[in-house]
């Protein structure tokens, strides 16, 4: 048995469940609720954690601002003030629907790292109808390159990234969006698989999965048998370009992950060992504390320390639970980390040749 690392390596903090979008990757948005804002988290309780958190790790920890749509906090720069002056390092991510009157304050906030989800650069309408939202391709292509101007102008050290979800209809937009990338000086780019949208519920309504009897979703595995033999070809060519120099953030391991993934989607199971438990720390809108999103908190930041949440008993049982899951989200970015250890190179070679096979047709 691995010993249990005495700090996570991921921090994150879900500071609302409120978005404006209506994704056909997520679920949060269908289970809004009248009284879910006056449920979250208040300023002060998010720098008590903030806090217990500096008190616990120390200084130069990296943390993120996720949701929901961070930027619908009103707080979200006070927080990022308060983290980066008790030594934090502060992320966050956006889906840039309405942060155009927030140009100036994010430039010139604590916030060091900024990414923004993009689809598509090649055909807007793909953006567009994955997040369910009109105009919204728009918004985001504009709110990139405009804070990217803004920034150079003001010499701002903000790092400005696209995230991008590969799916089918999006799969010939990845080349051209690394291009994208590349051609305008943007930081760079992260791909991650579609996932069950189930996974994606509102915390505030959250069941948990029960992640050892998990079977995937017959349209989500059509899905990706519709688009494994293109992907591959896909990632083949992302692979060459990040050789090239080309700012792809995802790490060559986890580039072939995929292409084994889209081979045959089981085959991960046996190929990562999910490792969430190990590293990930996760406090959601209304103080409840996960190590993984699919599975039940483990403890409350209001109720308690966070060096006290990492090594309880709910903790011990959450890490217990992860050798048993049978969740393909092991694949997504969070499971995955700079040395990307966790991924057997052995069990790789294994699907080399059905791969192969697989691209020249004969399977």
């Amino acid at each position: 048995m691995n010993k249990l690392p005495e700090k996570p390596q991921q921090i994150t903090f879900d500071i609302t469940d409120r978005c404006q979008m209506k994704c056909v990757t997520c679920n949060k948005w269908k289970a809004e609720l009248p009284d879910m804002m006056s449920k979250e988290l208040t300023t002060d309780e998010w720098k008590k954690a903030l806090d217990d958190l500096k008190n616990w790790l120390g200084e130069g920890y990296w943390f993120c601002f996720s949701g929901g749509e961070p930027f619908l906090r009103k707080d979200i720069f006070e927080l990022a003030d308060y983290a980066h002056s008790i030594g934090f390092k502060v992320a966050s991510m956006s889906n840039a629907f309405s942060i155009k009157p927030l140009y100036d304050k994010i430039i010139n906030s604590s916030i060091e790292s900024l990414n923004i989800s993009l689809n598509s650069i090649s055909n807007p309408i793909i953006h567009d109808e994955s997040r369910g939202r009109e105009g919204s391709f728009e918004k985001a292509l504009d709110s990139i390159l405009q804070l990217k101007k803004m920034r150079d102008e003001k010499q701002s050290e903000l790092g400005i990234n696209i995230a991008t979800i590969l799916f089918p209809e999006n799969i010939n937009e990845a080349v051209p969006l690394v291009e994208f990338v590349t051609r305008n000086k943007i930081n760079g780019i992260m791909f991650q698989l579609l996932d069950d949208a189930e996974s994606f519920q509102a915390y505030c309504v959250r069941d948990c999965s029960q992640t050892s009897n998990y079977i995937m979703p017959k349209e989500l595995r059509l899905k990706y048998k519709s688009m494994s033999k293109r992907a591959i070809e896909v990632i083949d060519r992302l692979i060459e370009m990040k050789q090239a120099g080309h700012s792809i953030y995802n790490s060559y391991e986890q580039l072939k992950a995929m292409k084994v993934f889209f081979n045959n989607p089981d085959d991960i199971l046996k190929t990562i060992t999910c490792d969430v438990g190990s590293t990930n720390f996760a406090i959601d809108p209304y103080g409840d504390v996960r190590l993984c999103f699919n599975m039940d908190p483990v403890g409350n930041i209001k109720d308690s320390k966070p060096e006290d949440i990492w090594i309880n008993s709910e903790s011990a049982k959450c890490r217990n639970l992860t050798k048993s899951c049978k969740m393909y989200c092991r694949m997504l970015n969070c499971n995955f980390k700079h040395d990307f250890a966790n991924f057997n190179n052995s069990v790789l070679s294994k699907f080399k040749t059905s791969i192969g096979k697989f691209l020249c047709g004969t399977k």
